[in-house]
């Protein structure tokens, strides 16, 4: 599991340079087309939008490919990720894609296929490597975790002609006129060059943004398993505690988030929309309702998981250290869920440059823990910067909204 985990931080810095600034331009313009009635500019920006994907997708993915085996001993340090490095690779033109169009129908404010896409790409990517995993045993084969990425690529490519197909045959049966509000001062130029310029206009300080935290989390990532050997732990012993705690602990913590990312999706345009028309009344009451929201659930989930962190450790992983991983993470839950909702609301009001700033500035944080305290005190020293990073993230994004 940790070497698996090792390999996130490739992941993540592929979606952030092929398609997360793309996918929230795309969901932007989708918008405001749909606000002025104008459903044939919103699908040119879509097919633009995932020309450009595919293209920078596919440059990435022949990279890692042929890279995989250098990135693995140089920058992962643990030559066993190139083979996984390798297959996800596969992934990643797939997702890209599949990111454009869901960007497309949260913009319509059509949550249902993304929905449906996002659980038959897990029940696929599950139900792939169980199957696999059954095959290999029956032929006396032993399984690896290459398994996992083998599901991923499949889900990936599932979720992509599921959103294909439904979108060929759902926007040439379906030509009403959407009941949005109007923008009568957005008149864009439906040219192909005018498209992608104003995709890129967005999605270049987006996915700027998103690199830079992405390559900040991946020397955080990389540096955990190494200063917990300077702590005393030999190396397998290491990658071990890290993988619990990334891949288990974190994992189940996550999960109720599911819910809070759910409302960000459709906060941003939510927000964005609002903010055209000056409707400060509707900001508000939106902001109120995404914190309230958060907190609730938050602190639902530290009573939770602060009761039932140990039992819920034994009984889904078999591990006990995985347990009081979750029992001691349980706090974190009220500004974890914070930090995402108000994030989201801070680039609705096109304040990407404050939300970059908080983002980097708790990672500082957590590396700061990574490289002074771990040797010190071990996984716990990572733990205390994490609740802090989150707390003061929180705090800050909370001060920046009053303050607009």
């Amino acid at each position: 599991m940790g070497i698996f985990q090792l390999t996130s931080p490739i992941l993540m810095l592929a979606f952030s340079l092929t398609c997360a600034g793309t996918q929230t331009a795309i969901s932007k313009y989708t918008a405001s087309c749909v606000g002025i009635k104008n459903d044939t500019l919103a699908k040119k920006f879509l097919i633009t939008g995932c020309f450009l994907s595919f293209c920078l997708s596919s440059l990435y993915s022949i990279i890692i490919y042929g890279q995989a085996e250098n990135i693995s001993i140089y920058i992962l340090k643990e030559s066993r990720c190139a083979p996984l490095l390798r297959i996800c690779s596969l992934s990643f033109p797939f997702a890209s894609l599949h990111s454009c169009f869901n960007g497309y129908y949260y913009g319509k404010k059509n949550t249902k296929l993304p929905a449906f896409t996002q659980i038959s790409e897990q029940i696929i990517r599950v139900g792939s490597v169980f199957f696999l995993y059954y095959y290999f045993t029956q032929h006396n084969q032993t399984p690896t975790i290459t398994l996992t990425c083998i599901g991923m690529v499949l889900g990936e490519l599932a979720s992509l002609l599921i959103s294909f197909f439904y979108y060929l045959v759902h926007e040439t049966s379906h030509r009403k006129d959407l009941p949005y509000h109007s923008f009568p001062n957005q008149k864009p130029s439906d040219s192909f060059p005018s498209i992608l310029h104003q995709l890129l206009t967005l999605s270049v300080p987006l996915t700027f943004n998103r690199v830079i935290v992405n390559l900040l989390q991946s020397y955080e990532t990389i540096s955990i398993p190494a200063k917990l050997q300077q702590f005393g732990y030999s190396a397998p012993t290491s990658l071990g505690i890290y993988g619990v705690l990334t891949g288990m602990a974190l994992s189940l913590l996550l999960f109720p988030s599911t819910f809070v990312n759910s409302a960000c999706v459709l906060l941003l345009p939510t927000v964005s929309e609002a903010s055209s028309q000056d409707n400060t009344k509707r900001i508000h009451a939106t902001i109120n309702q995404a914190i309230f929201f958060s907190v609730i659930l938050g602190l639902g989930c530290t009573c939770f998981f602060y009761v039932f962190g140990k039992f819920c450790g034994i009984f889904l992983f078999d591990s006990s250290l995985a347990g009081t991983f979750i029992q001691k993470l349980s706090f974190l839950c009220p500004f974890l869920y914070l930090h995402g909702t108000l994030g989201s609301i801070l680039n609705g009001l096109k304040k990407i440059k404050e939300s970059l700033i908080i983002n980097i500035f708790s990672i500082i944080i957590r590396l700061f823990f990574i490289l002074y305290f771990i040797p010190l005190y071990g996984i716990n020293g990572y733990l205390w910067g994490l609740l802090l990073s989150e707390i003061i993230s929180a705090l800050l994004c909370i001060i920046i909204l009053r303050k607009e």
